[in-house]
Order: C-alpha cells, then structure tokens, then sequence
C-alpha cells in the first residue's frame, strides 16, 4: 500500500492519522501541492479531480478521502475506527456530515488566509476571515452539546469521526483562532483529550510545519517523506 499525498494538506493528515490510529506506517509518496504536481498527468491518472490523498493498494486505486478511512479501518489490523453497532456507525457518519456541511466551508477559508495566504500570495482577504469566524460558531456550539455526554464525537470511542474534524481544530488553533474553542469547555477538553494521541503528535507536529515562520513551500522537501519517483514541477498552485 502507498499513500499520494502532502503532509501539510488537511485531508492527507485524516488518511495519516488513520493509519497511524491503527498502528501502521504507509509510504508517502509526495505530491507537491505547491508546485502543482497534484494537476500533472501522472498523478490524474490516479485522481482525476487533481486531488489528495489517493490510496495504491497492489492494483486497487482509491481516492477520496472518507472511502480511504473507511477502506482502510476495514483492511488493517488494529483498534475499529468506526463501531461495529448500527448505531455506532451511524454516529460516525452524523458527524462527519456536520462538518461537511456546517464547519468545514467556513473552516476552510478562515485557514486559507490566515496560514495558507503566505504561500499562495496576496493580501488575507478580511471579509472571506470575518465571515469564516462566524460561520464555525454553530456548529460548534452543536459539538459542544454533545460533548457534554460523551468523550468522543460518536459515543465513548475514538473514531473516524474525530479524525475527520482534527486537522482543522490543529490550524485553527495554530493561527490564534483557538478561543473559540477553548471557551466551550466541552470542545476545549475533546480538543485536549483528542490531540494529545500520540498518533497525532506523529501526524501533525513532526518535521516542518505552515504556521512555523521560516518554513516556505519548498521546505517540505528535503524531509524524505517522498517513496516515489517526483514528477517535474507544474506551477504553483493553491495547498
């Protein structure tokens, strides 16, 4: 098996800490995002949208990433990332969608001004931040309602669901967005609880990261992380 990805995406780093959830390590082969290599020919013959992660398994191709978690809690050994109970599953599925639907298009942009705007160029557009700030509270003021019954978004385990919402609650937090969770005591200690899994300190503080200040686009790059042969540079293009 081999994952195509880059570890500063948000969605790589749910693949990531999928596998490493279930005590595995994968090849990453790196598609440097900023040099546009996710839209080259080689890697759209892999992903047809252009997009990361995409899973190799022999000659089984897979992308999208909620289809990779999944595939992947089925086909490794290890702690089930998502209940064996209907209802379990169900739960998974409820908040994913949520955040899907009622956090991410507001996360997504807020993360994109305020850490990913020094690599893409140009001014932090403040409308697209006012708006992104905004946009998080309800679902969040939901999260913090059910987080008051149980430690884990789906019941009393650690789950794809709580994959699925960490690698914007870690940028948020590293870009000083963190009071908005920090003052919903129940997100405040799921956050804690959740980040403080060795999987993730693995995932999601090793090597360079975007919020460091002298890290660049190209600092990534000498880490080794790559397994496959690179594809020739194609532009910048947006993380």
């Amino acid at each position: 098996m081999k994952i195509y990805g880059h570890p500063w995406s948000i969605n790589s780093r749910k693949t990531l800490m999928t596998v490493a959830e279930k005590g595995h390590e994968l090849p990453l082969a790196l598609v440097m995002i900023p040099k546009g290599e996710q839209k080259l020919p080689e890697h759209l013959a892999l992903h047809p949208f252009g997009k990361v992660p995409v899973l190799v398994d022999g000659d089984f191709v897979l992308y999208e990433t909620r289809a990779i978690n999944a595939y992947l809690d089925a086909r490794l050994p290890g702690p089930r990332l998502v209940p064996a109970s209907e209802r379990g599953r169900a739960r998974v599925d409820q908040w994913t969608n949520v955040a899907d639907a009622y956090f991410i298009p507001h996360a997504h942009g807020l993360i994109v001004e305020l850490l990913f705007r020094r690599f893409l160029g140009g001014e932090p557009q403040a409308e697209v931040i006012r708006a992104g700030r905004a946009g998080i509270q309800p679902a969040l003021d939901v999260i913090e309602a059910a987080l008051g019954g149980a430690p884990y978004l789906a019941g009393d385990a650690f789950s794809l669901a709580d994959v699925h919402w960490m690698p914007y609650v870690e940028y948020l937090h590293q870009v000083g967005e963190g009071e908005a969770f920090a003052r919903r005591p129940n997100v405040d200690a799921w956050w804690r609880r959740i980040s403080a899994r060795p999987a993730w300190q693995k995932v999601a503080r090793t090597g360079p990261q975007p919020y460091d200040t002298e890290v660049t686009a190209e600092s990534i790059e000498p880490t080794g992380l790559s397994s496959a042969p690179r594809a020739k540079p194609a532009g910048a293009s947006p993380l």
